[in-house]
């Protein structure tokens, strides 16, 4: 009696060991699954919003294309920057290099009076309409931002054509649901910067051909 109630508690255990081993192995199989099913949803999620990127590019590339009228083209250019960029505090500016300085030509939420001419000083703004480079505050280092003081621009982005620079975007602030300018922000602005200068210039040589 006792032999066959030995077998089978063996054969039992030999059961439960088995079901267990199955178990382990299709939670191994169920997180394996999981993990495939969240890099998906990752890859998709970045895949969308890079098509999502792509697609403000081009519109904003067509749009800056719409019209050879200086005032209509700075018109097109401010409301690019605001509705792709997100910000609510900016000037579009000309630049007089006779007279070394900014003239401005567009602007939301600024005093226009404040920022009619602006010098090109040593500061941020200066430094970037001299040299064509563009200057984001939040993409820079934390002893370079530490330089700029808050009421200063968020970002300096020159209108240039090749080493040519013919004005400037100037942000001072951005809205209220973007805390700060993303990497592809700054690949947006200088799209609008280049489109926007190649624009501008057309328009400026059109505007100059006409008769008076």
């Amino acid at each position: 009696m006792r032999e066959p109630l030995h077998w089978e508690n063996e054969t039992l255990r030999a059961e439960v060991a088995s079901l267990r081993a199955e178990n382990e192995r299709l939670k191994a199989s169920l997180a394996r699954h999981e993990e495939d099913e969240q890099w998906r949803a990752q890859r998709q999620g970045l895949v969308e919003a890079e098509l999502a990127h792509l697609v403000r590019l081009r519109v904003a590339s067509q749009r800056l294309h719409e019209s050879l009228e200086p005032p209509e083209l700075m018109a097109i250019l401010m409301d690019l920057v605001v509705n792709l960029v997100g910000s609510e505090t900016l000037g579009i500016f000309e630049l007089e290099h006779e007279r070394r300085e900014l003239v401005l030509r567009a602007s939301l939420g600024i005093d226009a009076e404040r920022f009619r001419r602006l010098p090109l000083g040593e500061d941020s703004l200066g430094h970037s309409a001299r040299t064509g480079s563009p200057w984001l505050a939040d993409l820079m280092d934390e002893a370079s931002a530490q330089n700029q003081t808050e009421s200063g621009p968020r970002a300096c982005v020159p209108l240039r054509l090749g080493s040519h620079v013919l004005g400037m975007m100037v942000l001072f602030g951005l809205l209220p649901h973007k805390p700060r300018l993303e990497p592809e922000d700054r690949e947006l602005l200088e799209l609008l910067a280049t489109q926007g200068a190649r624009a501008l210039y057309c328009a400026r040589g059109l505007s100059a051909g006409r008769p008076s």
